[in-house]
């Protein structure tokens, strides 16, 4: 895929943001999550995610909205301004619409997609009609789908899950290895998570396939905490800054 290390980020953590089932939020009609980004000392960025219960064309929907930005010194050098939009389906969890819009320095591309699903096909607004296999995701209704169904007490350490998704207008299988449990002193305190590795591209910016690390509260809600890169240039670490309904240790000082 042709994205920028700030892209995959924005991407890879802020999707798992949406209800998980059983859990707090599912009880809530939205919610609208927090992230900071940090290149070592540096404040690099922010981010949110936005869930809301809508109608679109007669279905109920998840209406799933991330953002994504650069601040400061990294907005000054190279300015991102992410949107992406999922229209997920909430008895099937699987995408009918998704919209992707992109600023990225002088880079800028928009595009729809409309998922056909008794034909498996997806129409793209830029590409036209591609032929994609059945329950095929959209980048953001992956992770949606994934905490929904994934995420659990069943996971084995070392199991890999696999997700075929369209993105970038290609097929994309979105692969993560389940590493076991790791308690992380966070923003929000002290929490116990459950700790994967996705399996990324290497070459560009990443020396190997195991250089990003995502950690997600092991509770009802299965919050993203922290995402941490390890690139090229360096390390890259996003951060949880809200999240009123988390469970966490009050004996741990914030910072």
């Amino acid at each position: 895929m042709r994205n920028n290390c700030l892209l995959v980020l924005f991407i890879l953590l802020f999707t798992f943001s949406a209800y998980a089932e059983g859990g707090t939020m599912l009880r809530k009609k939205t919610e609208h999550l927090k992230y900071v980004i940090h290149y070592g000392f540096i404040r690099g960025g922010k981010a949110s995610l936005k869930l809301r219960s809508e109608r679109y064309k007669g279905q109920d929907v998840h209406h799933l909205i991330l953002t994504g930005r650069t601040t400061g010194l990294t907005n000054s050098l190279f300015g991102v301004r992410n949107t992406y939009e999922s229209y997920v389906d909430k008895e099937t969890l699987l995408p009918i619409k998704a919209i992707r819009n992109i600023k990225e320095g002088s880079y800028k591309r928009y595009n729809e997609l409309i998922f056909d699903r008794e034909k498996n096909k997806v129409y793209s607004k830029r590409s036209g009609e591609h032929d994609v296999v059945e329950g095929v995701h959209d980048i953001l209704s992956a992770f949606y789908f994934a905490r929904m169904k994934l995420f659990n007490s069943d996971l084995v350490k070392g199991q890999l899950l696999t997700i075929d998704t369209y993105f970038s207008d290609e097929p994309f299988l979105l692969q993560f290895r389940f590493m076991g449990y790791e308690t992380i002193k966070s923003k929000i305190g002290k929490i116990k998570c459950y700790k994967f590795i996705p399996v990324v591209e290497t070459g560009r910016a990443f020396k190997n396939e195991d250089d990003m690390h995502i950690w997600i509260s092991a509770d009802a809600n299965k919050v993203p905490v922290r995402v941490q890169f390890d690139l090229f240039i360096g390390s890259l670490r996003c951060d949880l800054v809200n999240f009123p309904h988390m469970t966490v240790d009050k004996t741990i000082k914030r910072y």
